[in-house]
């Protein structure tokens, strides 16, 4: 049982450093911070006391396994609902990532903790060690049935290619791919063709191919309202649009050229948008149509959903 406490303190540590992070994001943030600290501000006072209890001498075998249930509910409380929480909008990219790593790391120790004191474990932890687990499984597998999308890349074979539309070395998570169940298919406003880029706010929008500004609107703010967009003409007529930009961060005007790699604006979540990232997509004839990335070294150069890719321009 020392074990246990040990590990389950180093987890609650490393929760509370994570929420203190998330205090520095925008509001969803913050509050899944406040709750992330509520929550395991517990954990670690009561592991701590468990320990004292421990090293005493004392019996502490029925706190532990009243706090083992309570983490059992909090990991997925926080590693799931609080991290979709600091998702939404805008902050430091690492807080939703680590919140839901940490979730996951503590629901399997628990479990393993749960499975080695089998006999004596309260029902409840029992139930969470059972249920828990393919909940979590399924609660990733909505979304990513929803957003992966699917690929024929028979229909990229004469497609032009472009270069991912952030700073090159830097890795980011496609959240929604082409053709995906959601809303990147021809029946929303033609979407077939467009990717969703995770990246933080404030962070450059590259050109993916030189051309000439025909668009800017950098003006609106807020999500569920009007959107900013900056768009560029190619030389074959084609247009790419990078959506959802940060208010009044364009970095280019109507009728400028830009060429490939020049920053545009900033990186927002504005308009129809749930966290911050790059749209992308580029039209022709009104509808989108296939691209090819140079530097996405796999799967054809067509980036799919919930996968990560290192971008190759400036």
């Amino acid at each position: 049982m020392i074990a246990a406490n040990l590990i389950l303190l180093g987890l609650a540590v490393g929760f509370l450093v994570v929420a203190g992070i998330g205090l520095r994001g925008a509001w969803p943030m913050m509050l899944a911070g406040f709750l992330t600290l509520a929550a395991w501000v517990v954990v670690a006072v009561w592991a701590v006391v468990n320990l004292l209890q421990l090293f005493s001498g004392d019996d502490a075998d029925d706190a532990i396994r009243s706090m083992v249930a309570y983490v059992m509910v909090a990991a997925p409380v926080t590693g799931l609902g609080l991290a979709f929480l600091a998702f939404v909008k805008c902050g430091p990219v690492v807080v939703p990532r680590a919140l839901h790593a940490l979730g996951l790391t503590t629901l399997v120790a628990g479990v393993v903790v749960v499975a080695l004191d089998w006999e004596d474990a309260s029902l409840l932890a029992k139930v969470l060690a059972v249920a828990v687990p393919p909940l979590w499984g399924l609660a990733w597998l909505i979304p990513y049935l929803l957003l992966r999308g699917s690929v024929d890349e028979a229909a990229y074979a004469a497609a032009p290619t472009v270069l991912l539309p952030f700073p090159g070395g830097e890795r980011t998570w496609v959240i929604q791919g082409n053709g995906s169940a959601l809303n990147h298919n021809t029946a929303h406003f033609t979407q077939a063709f467009a990717w969703d880029f995770r990246r933080p706010c404030g962070t450059p929008v590259l050109a993916a191919l030189g051309g000439r500004v025909v668009s800017v609107i950098d003006a609106n703010d807020g999500i569920g309202g009007p959107n900013n967009e900056v768009e560029v003409e190619h030389a074959d007529g084609s247009v790419a649009s990078y959506l959802h930009v940060q208010k009044g961060s364009a970095q280019v005007a109507v009728g400028a050229t830009v060429a490939q790699g020049d920053r545009l604006a900033s990186v927002g979540s504005v308009g129809n948008s749930l966290t911050g990232h790059i749209h992308f997509q580029v039209r022709s004839g009104g509808s989108t149509v296939p691209v090819r990335f140079a530097d996405v070294t796999r799967h054809a150069g067509i980036p799919r959903g919930f996968r990560f890719y290192t971008s190759g321009n400036r």
